[in-house]
Order: C-alpha cells, then structure tokens, then sequence
C-alpha cells in the first residue's frame, strides 16, 4: 500500500536516490540536496510503499516582484522512480501535497515551471494570466494556481526561484 506523508531527514539519501533514477542524471538531486541545505526546502511529501521511497515533491519559496509576501510556493522538482511512473503516483502526490498546503492555509498559492498539459489536470493556468512571469522564458509553461481564495491577486512581476535553481541554468 502507498502511503504520502512529509519526509524524515534521515530519509534524504533514498529522496536523492529518486530523484537520480527519475531524472537518469545527478542536477535534480543536486538541487534538493542544496534546497535542503540553504534551509530553502520548506515544505516536500513523498510516497513510499512497502518501506521503500518510491517519488518525492518538493516546494520551495519564490520571490515575487511586485507584492511579495512570502505566501506563494514554487514546486519542484518532482521525480518518481521509473518502475512507478505513469500509474498515477506522481499525480496523487502532487495532489496530496496541494491539499496539504492547501489546508494548512498558510500558502496563498503556488508556480511550476512545466508542461501545461500535465499541470493543468491540477487547476495551473499559465502564470502570465496573473500578470506573473519567470526568468527562465517558459511562457504558458510557466504556471500558477491559487491555494486560497484570491490567492493570486496583488502579485505582478518577475517571479525569482531559490538561489539553488541557479545552478540548474549555469
């Protein structure tokens, strides 16, 4: 049976794990590791299943332009191993996690940087909608979605990812 819960730090080496079988290479699990590090990992979930750590979300703060309050989430990355991936358990995370946040109030919403098509099945619409853009160029894969009700509003600009992500364009 999968279960969806917040990780352990004891558990960081079988997240990285993931995120390297996910991904086939070492920037994805680079970036949580740093996330983690810079104190930047500030909310994550994971699905295990039989005791074993079979995919990992994380979210991490953003910046915001114009109207930044701390209260808007960037997630990524998420990764799956490749045995489970397209049996929903990717999808089932990402909701989970949104429910949490959603639930703890706490977050007023949350970006992505990815494909449209699979975001959208979770309420993301493209970020610019909200007057928001990244520095990355990702157009209408630059998604948001309101956690709360007006979530979105008093938000315009340039959204800035934590500085880990950095490393990820060098």
């Amino acid at each position: 049976m999968t279960t969806m819960r917040p990780s352990r730090p004891d558990e960081l080496q079988a997240i990285l794990a993931v995120h390297r079988a996910a991904f086939g290479r070492e920037d994805e699990a680079g970036l949580v590791r740093r996330l983690q590090a810079d104190g930047d990992l500030v909310f994550d979930r994971l699905a295990e299943d039989g005791g074993v750590v079979v995919a990992h979300v994380a979210f991490s703060p953003v910046r915001i332009a114009e109207g930044d309050d701390g209260k808007v989430l960037g997630l990524a990355p998420v990764a799956v191993l490749p045995e489970w991936q397209r049996g929903g358990v990717g999808s089932a995370l990402i909701r989970a996690s949104l429910d949490a946040l959603r639930a703890e109030k706490q977050v007023r919403a949350v970006v992505v940087l990815g494909e449209p098509a699979y975001y959208a099945r979770f309420g993301f619409t493209p970020a610019s909608q909200a007057g928001l853009h990244d520095i990355y160029g990702g157009g209408d894969a630059f998604m948001a979605m309101a956690l709360q009700p007006g979530g979105l509003d008093s938000y315009a600009g340039q959204v800035d990812y934590a500085p880990a992500f950095a490393s990820l364009t060098e």
